[in-house]
């Protein structure tokens, strides 16, 4: 082999290896809620499964992630008026997508389940049986089109699943729904994980993405990111990746 081609070889290698979205120093912000174990404030630095695993993308894309803590409705807000460049555990919505652009790739799934105080005999066995219930639930979030768009039941909104927790405790609601993975890790953090439980049929199953602004530029960071995690879940390393951050198997499916 001549040099020349030698050199057209060597140059062609370090072309494929070069991410294709690299913008040196590229600096986004993306908003999350206290939303333990996904993502939550520990000491004012954002942590969490689903902001570790974003950053083992976003360092192989050359980008630096930061992570404003904020109520999920002033963080959807910011996102939707392009204040903020994205938003962490985002549900996929037809109006959602009017003013997000999501990558094709979510970054793992969820259950919503219903929780209830460990002496109520009540089953949950689907959206009928939520007649006449008052139920706890957070400002801005979804559950799945069934239960967003019932009306048999009463809704009784606050900012935060423990104020949800301790209602039902008090009596104030009749049942919390939550996404079982945060809802489990809250009872846990406040010790009433032996006096609330959740049931055990899911309200909903659904992919969470990190899902971007509709800013210039953001169609192609966002088909970027989708095809590294793509190719991270289908690599060998995705399983020691996955345990290192704390993603349980059931999110998040290796290939």
């Amino acid at each position: 082999m001549d040099s020349t081609k030698k050199i057209f070889i060597t140059i062609a290698m370090i072309v494929f290896l070069i991410p294709h979205y690299a913008p040196a120093g590229e600096i986004i912000s993306i908003a999350t809620d206290h939303f333990p174990p996904y993502s939550y404030e520990e000491n004012g630095t954002a942590k969490g499964i689903q902001i570790e695993l974003a950053k083992v993308i976003f360092d192989k894309m050359n980008v630096r992630l930061e992570v404003p803590v904020l109520p999920w409705e002033r963080a959807i807000l910011m996102a939707e008026s392009r204040k903020i460049d994205g938003l962490f555990g985002v549900r996929k919505t037809e109006e959602r997508m009017r003013w997000l652009i999501f990558p094709e790739e979510p970054t793992f799934e969820v259950s919503t389940v219903i929780f209830k105080r460990k002496d109520d005999p009540f089953v949950y066995a689907g959206i009928n049986s939520l007649q006449n219930k008052t139920i706890g639930v957070i400002g801005g979030y979804t559950y799945g089109d069934q239960f967003d768009k019932s009306n048999i039941f009463k809704r009784a909104k606050v900012a935060n699943l423990k104020q949800n927790f301790l209602k039902l405790l008090a009596g104030r609601i009749d049942l919390v729904v939550s996404y079982q993975d945060v809802g489990d890790y809250i009872l846990k953090d406040i010790n009433l994980q032996n006096r609330i439980v959740a049931c055990s049929v899911p309200v909903h199953k659904t992919p969470f993405y990190i899902a971007f602004a509709r800013k210039p530029g953001h169609g192609k960071l966002s088909r970027e990111f989708s095809r590294i995690l793509k190719e991270l879940k289908r690599s060998d390393q995705c399983p020691e990746t996955m345990s290192k951050i704390g993603i349980p198997p059931h999110m998040i499916q290796c290939e």
